[in-house]
Formats: structure tokens, C-alpha cells, sequence
């Protein structure tokens, strides 16, 4: 199914350091997108969770990790894959978490480095809202875990954050409390500054604003924010 010579790089039973882990979800994922961002890394693991592993086979990539219950991954997929591949967790369709939570699990549990999701936002709004919330988990594991699509950039942040324009993901940036509230709010190099704010659950008022200086920085004193970065 995928190009001869093509092998799993990841170490059995050790945790990779200095890579960057892709978890391929099941959601909206333009394969043109998914190339570009994996060819961004070349020192990599690629988690494949359920359907994100027709992704896979479509670009002629070979997961290191598969994990998921299958039930919507395409049968002709699932019979030749699942037959000869190894690496693969099956999980049982009756579960409380979702297949992007367990390869997260899994993730945290094989590798090291920054974590990215690839196909963790699209129609199912169920889904993505699951899937920011799950970027919290990255906190007790000290590490970074965004969601990635074509437009957004999403990440949590329990402390101070600076976003340098020119490395910034689209033209606007959003903050969203994910606690009730997040207080002592202050926004320097923004169009829309903040000072010593406390942002609610109930208000859109940290919507579209824009980095005006070089750099932007974001601090607050209590609570967690959502981080979005959005294009057009």
C-alpha cells in the first residue's frame, strides 16, 4: 500500500526527542495542506487516527502509529491496512473518548516535542469544540499541543504568550476564555490593547483583534485563554 523502502522511524518502546508530532484526525483535512505541513518536518511521527489514515494512504505516507476504532474509516482501507500493518491500536467503538483523545494518549505516552493536530476542526462542531478542549491535556505533560487547518491556529495558554508578527498564522488573533473567567487580561502590541481585564464566558470582545508591532504579547493572572489565529 505505500512506497517501497518507506519504514517506521520511531524507536519501539523508547519516547523520541527533538520530533514533532502529526496526529492525522478524522475531520476536514485537505491532502494539498496536509503535504505542506508535513513536509515541514522531516524529523516526525505520524499518528494516523481512524480516518485520518485514508489521508495517509492517499499521499503515499506511511503512519508510524494507527489507533481508532475503524467505524468510519473506509472498508477497502481498513481490510488491506489493518491486514499487514503493525502499530496498529484497536480500540472498541463502545468508549468514552474519542479516537483524536486516544491518539493524544498515545502520543503523550510515545513521543516527545510539540504535538500537532491535522483534521481536528471541520463540520462535526461537536468534535472540534472536544478537540480544544483536549489541547488542555498538554499542560500536565509540558507540552505544546495545537490544533492546525487551513485557516486556524488554536492553542490553550495558563500563562503569558508572545506571538511575533512576522511568525504569526493569518492576520487575526483571538482570545476566548476556556475557564468562566480569565482575569487580569493585558494586550500590548495589538490594535485593541487590554489592561489588568478580566475576559468572561459571555461576551465576544476578544474577537479579531491584530498584532500592530512586532510583537504582541499577551499576559493575564488567572484562568485559561483559547489562542486563535485566524486567515481570511
Amino acid at each position: 500500500m505505500f512506497p517501497d523502502g518507506m519504514k517506521s522511524i520511531y524507536a519501539r518502546g523508547k519516547k523520541m526527542s527533538n520530533r514533532v508530532t502529526y496526529i492525522l484526525a478524522g475531520g476536514q483535512l485537505s491532502l494539498p495542506f496536509l503535504k505542506e505541513q508535513l513536509n515541514r518536518h522531516s524529523d516526525r511521527t505520524i499518528i494516523a487516527a481512524d480516518r485520518g489514515l485514508e489521508a495517509c494512504v492517499s499521499l503515499g505516507i506511511e503512519p508510524d502509529f494507527v489507533i481508532g476504532d475503524f467505524d468510519s474509516l473506509d472498508k477497502t482501507v481498513r481490510e488491506e491496512f489493518l491486514s499487514q500493518e503493525k502499530n496498529v491500536t484497536k480500540l472498541n467503538p463502545i468508549k468514552d473518548d474519542t479516537d483524536t483523545e486516544a491518539a493524544l494518549s498515545l502520543a503523550f505516552e510515545k513521543t516527545e516535542g510539540d504535538i500537532i493536530i491535522l483534521g481536528g476542526t471541520g463540520t462535526r462542531l461537536d468534535h472540534v469544540l472536544g478537540n480544544i478542549g483536549i489541547l488542555g491535556q498538554g499542560f500536565a505533560h509540558g507540552r505544546s499541543v495545537e490544533l492546525l487547518d487551513e485557516h486556524n491556529r488554536i492553542r490553550l495558554a495558563d500563562g503569558p504568550v508572545t506571538i511575533k508578527k512576522r511568525e504569526q498564522y493569518g492576520k487575526y488573533v483571538s482570545l476566548l476564555p476556556l475557564t468562566t473567567e480569565v482575569r487580569g487580561v493585558t494586550l500590548e502590541g495589538f490594535y485593541y490593547p487590554l489592561h489588568e481585564f478580566t475576559l468572561t464566558s459571555y461576551t465576544s470582545i476578544g474577537i479579531s483583534n491584530e498584532i500592530v508591532e512586532e510583537e504582541a504579547r499577551i499576559s493575564f493572572d488567572e484562568g485559561v485563554l483559547v489562542i486563535i489565529e485566524s486567515k481570511d
